[in-house]
């Protein structure tokens, strides 16, 4: 992980790295990344060095995420087992760390959305919020990785989740 290499954060948050740089934030003198989310410029992350299994991995490259565009029809919706644990079925597939869970979730509540306003019903707020948050992840994601604007990415997203 090197200066200007885009990451994701376990929060969902697309970040560049900033720097590294030895801080004492917990008590001890540490080296940490320095992540500036590209959502929000004005924030900053801090992840020690030793700690970022889990807590990052790299946004896909180019030529991942052209692949993905092209096959996000063919990608199954998550498979809820248990209707009571919904919001904890999207919770661990979200936390994964894997890309592809991304697209999985979206297409579930984008087919779940649709399914409800047929009933004249809206998403729960959970699945809203969850929505939500997979679609800006996501988004720039596919942004940072293809050179595009988030909104182009929405579109293909949201062309790719209809049956």
């Amino acid at each position: 992980m090197n200066k200007g290499d885009y990451m994701v954060h376990w929060s969902g948050k697309v970040c560049m790295v900033e720097d590294m740089a030895e801080m004492n934030l917990t008590g001890t003198k540490r080296m940490y990344f320095i992540l500036t989310p590209v959502r929000d410029k004005a924030e900053k992350i801090y992840v020690p060095i030793e700690k970022t299994e889990g807590t990052l991995r790299p946004v896909l490259s180019r030529k991942e995420a052209v692949s993905l565009a092209g096959r996000i029809r063919d990608i199954e919706p998550l498979q809820i087992k248990d209707e009571k644990q919904r919001a904890q079925e999207y919770k661990t597939a979200y936390y994964s760390q894997d890309y592809l869970n991304l697209v999985r979730i979206a297409k579930e509540l984008y087919q779940r959305k649709e399914s409800r306003g047929r009933e004249g019903k809206k998403l729960p707020s959970k699945d809203a919020q969850m929505m939500l948050l997979v679609e800006k992840t996501f988004e720039e994601e596919m942004a940072v990785a293809l050179g595009v604007e988030t909104s182009e990415v929405k579109n293909m997203l949201e062309a790719g989740s209809r049956t």
